[in-house]
C-alpha cells in the first residue's frame, strides 16, 4: 500500500485542534494508532496491517477497534473494496471538520492503495470493525457529568479505587463509563470485572479492558455469567500451565495474556493448545510459552480446527520429508561412479570349459 501527502517531508503535522479536542479524552493507543498512520502518510511508506502491528506490538484486533473509533468520531474515512478490505484511509482536515456543518471530510492526506496492488489494508472487515470496536463513552461533557453524578457510578469509581489502591485517572474513569455506558455491564459485573483482573495479578487498563470485551463479545451480562466463564477460563490456564509443568503458582499477567491470546484471538480449544504445549516441551525441554505460541499461529495459518487436522499435517510432512528423501538418495546414487559402471556378464560354464582344455 502507498501513502500520500501533503505534507511537507520530514515532518509529521498534529493539528492543534486533535489535541484539544479529541487526543485528551482517547485511550492512549488509540492516539499511538493515528499519530504512527499519520507519520507514514507523510512518507510514502508501503504499510499493511501486520507490518502496523509488528511496529506497534499491537494486536490487529487492537488496531481494528483503533480505526473504528476514530471512523467513528469522522476523524477517518476509510474506503472499502467490494469484498469489506480496505482500499485507502483518508485523514480529517479537523479544523475544517469542525466549522463544516455536515460530515464532509476534507482531505489533507491520505494512505491509499495503487489500484493494481490490491488491498491496502488486508483482511479488514467493515462488519468485524463494527462489532469489535471499542468507543468510549458520550463525548458530551453534560452526559460525561450526568454519569458521574450518579450514586452508583460514584459508589463505583470509591470501589475501584480501594482494588487499585490509589485514585483513578480520568482516563480510567472513562473506561469505567464505558463499561457501563456502552457494553451495558451492571455496577456489580464492572467491580467482578476488577476483582477478577486484579485477582490475577492484573490491574492495567489495557487487560481490564481486554477482559471486559471478551466478556461483552460472548454476551456476559450479569456476575454469574462471568463467574462461570471464568471458572472454566481458570481451568483452562490452569491445565495450560500443568502441561507446561508448572505448578504452586497462579500464571503472570503475561503467561494469562498470551494463553487469553490462544483461546480468545487464536480460537483453540483446550486439546490443541495442550498438544503445543507437549510438543514445546519436547523440543525445548522447558516451558516456553513463545515457542508454543509460534507452533498455534502457525497452526492458525495452516487452518487447523481440530486434533484430525494436526495428525493430518504430521502426515502430509512426513510423506514430504520421505520424498525429498527418495529424491536426494537417488541423486547421490546417479553420481556415484561404481554405480555408474555398467557390469559385465560372464558364462562362468564356458569359461570353466576353456580352461579345462587348454
Amino acid at each position: 500500500m502507498k501513502l500520500y501527502t501533503t505534507a511537507p517531508a520530514g515532518a509529521t503535522l498534529l493539528q492543534n485542534a486533535f489535541i484539544d479536542r479529541y487526543m485528551v479524552h482517547a485511550n492512549g493507543e488509540f492516539v499511538k494508532v493515528y499519530i504512527y498512520l499519520l507519520r507514514c502518510a507523510g512518507s510514502n511508506m508501503e504499510l499493511t496491517l501486520s507490518s502496523v502491528a509488528d511496529v506497534l506490538e499491537y494486536t490487529e484486533k487492537d488496531l481494528l477497534r483503533a480505526l473504528s473509533y476514530w471512523e467513528k468520531l469522522k476523524l477517518l474515512r476509510m474506503n472499502y473494496a467490494a469484498d469489506g478490505t480496505i482500499l485507502d484511509i483518508t485523514f480529517a482536515d479537523i479544523t475544517a471538520l469542525q466549522s463544516a456543518p455536515g460530515p464532509a471530510v476534507q482531505q489533507t492526506s491520505a494512505l491509499r492503495a495503487a489500484t493494481s496492488s490490491g488491498s491496502a489494508v488486508s483482511g479488514v472487515q467493515p462488519r468485524q470493525m463494527a462489532s469489535s470496536g471499542e468507543q468510549a463513552v458520550s463525548r458530551d461533557p453534560a452526559r460525561m457529568q450526568e454519569l458521574k453524578e450518579q450514586a452508583d457510578i460514584r459508589q463505583l469509581f470509591f470501589v475501584a479505587e480501594q482494588y487499585l489502591q490509589r485514585p483513578l485517572s480520568s482516563a480510567e474513569q472513562e473506561d469505567l463509563l464505558y463499561y457501563f455506558d456502552t457494553l451495558h455491564f451492571s455496577v456489580d459485573l464492572i467491580e467482578y470485572l476488577l476483582e477478577y483482573c486484579i485477582s490475577k495479578g492484573s490491574a492495567s487498563r489495557h487487560y481490564i479492558r481486554k477482559v471486559a470485551l471478551a466478556w461483552a463479545e460472548a454476551g456476559i451480562t450479569t456476575v454469574t455469567q462471568a463467574r462461570e466463564e471464568t471458572n472454566l477460563y481458570n481451568k483452562n490456564y490452569f491445565s495450560i500451565m500443568n502441561a507446561f509443568g508448572i505448578k504452586g503458582r497462579n500464571p503472570a499477567a503475561p503467561e494469562l495474556e498470551i494463553m487469553s491470546h490462544w483461546i480468545n484471538e487464536l480460537g483453540f480449544t483446550l486439546d490443541i493448545i495442550l498438544e503445543a504445549c507437549r510438543r514445546t516441551i519436547q523440543q525445548t525441554h522447558q516451558p516456553n510459552f513463545q515457542y508454543a505460541n509460534k507452533i498455534l499461529e502457525q497452526w492458525k495459518k495452516q487452518g487447523v480446527h481440530s486434533a484430525a487436522d494436526i495428525v493430518a499435517l504430521d502426515q502430509k510432512r512426513k510423506a514430504q520429508q520421505k520424498e525429498k528423501a527418495q529424491q536426494s538418495s537417488q541423486k547421490s546414487g546417479s553420481n556415484n561412479r561404481f554405480n555408474n559402471f555398467t557390469q559385465r556378464e560372464y558364462d562362468y560354464g564356458q569359461l570353466e570349459r576353456r580352461l579345462l582344455n587348454s
